[in-house]
């Protein structure tokens, strides 16, 4: 029942997305700060590292549009794309890429807040939009399971950075907990997992918390056992 709301909800967001791509766009950012304007992407993101440090990375797995296209899209290629290297890209641009947003916004002060700047559907829009979009398909189409996810998502990077000072501060955030007595190795969890995680093993060792897990709570919904919890916990030591 909960995996089929959450998928309800990923499919009204996918729906969605040529509505919401306006305060979730790398590059309207760029523009609005090319002008001084701190815009409705700026928000966003600084919101949801805000709830980051809460939340985790819930917001990536119940409720990103970009997410929930790679999903319908990973029926065409499931391998699983996960590893170092290809995690680390997406924080390497991510910080050329917000470096560069900071350097407009000290250029151009005094900076002015407008929400709903840019939002105009026109051939601009759609233009960056289709690009977005095709860029979405294919990456993920040529990686597999949340390729995008992996490699290049300028969104990630934010909630991460919540998670890790929630860690720092010691503030509880929600995140998964195991109970590897309970564990028979069936490797369901690890077959679920949108991101290509091996859940199987994070549970035998006796910790859940990954930077690229979304929250998602597939690996708690499949698991016979019920080996995996989740709550608001504090970071383990």
């Amino acid at each position: 029942m909960r995996q089929r709301a959450r998928k309800g909800i990923l499919a009204f967001s996918a729906l969605m997305f040529p509505l919401t791509f306006f305060f979730l766009s790398p590059f309207v950012i760029v523009l609005s700060a090319a002008s001084g304007i701190v815009n409705g992407s700026a928000m966003v993101f600084g919101l949801l590292l805000l709830f980051s440090i809460f939340g985790s990375r819930i917001f990536c797995g119940w409720l990103c549009p970009g997410g929930a296209w790679q999903d319908y899209i990973s029926g065409a290629n499931n391998r699983k794309w996960n590893s170092k290297g290809r995690n680390l890209s997406k924080y390497i641009i991510w910080a050329v890429w917000i470096s560069f947003i900071v350097f407009l916004w000290f250029q151009n002060r005094p900076l002015k807040g407008n929400f709903l700047y840019l939002v105009d559907i026109d051939k601009h829009y759609i233009m960056i939009y289709a690009i977005v979009m095709s860029i979405i398909y294919l990456f993920t189409l040529l990686t597999g399971r949340r390729g995008m996810c992996h490699s290049l998502c300028w969104m990630a990077p934010f909630m991460v950075t919540g998670e890790k000072l929630s860690d720092l501060l010691h503030i509880p955030r929600f995140r998964l907990m195991p109970a590897p007595d309970t564990c028979v190795s069936c490797g369901k969890c690890s077959s679920v997992c949108p991101m290509g995680l091996n859940a199987a093993e994070m549970v035998k060792s006796g910790h859940m918390d990954s930077p690229e897990c979304i929250n998602c709570l597939e690996c708690v919904d499949s698991c016979p056992k019920k080996a995996i919890r989740f709550g608001m916990y504090p970071k383990q030591r």
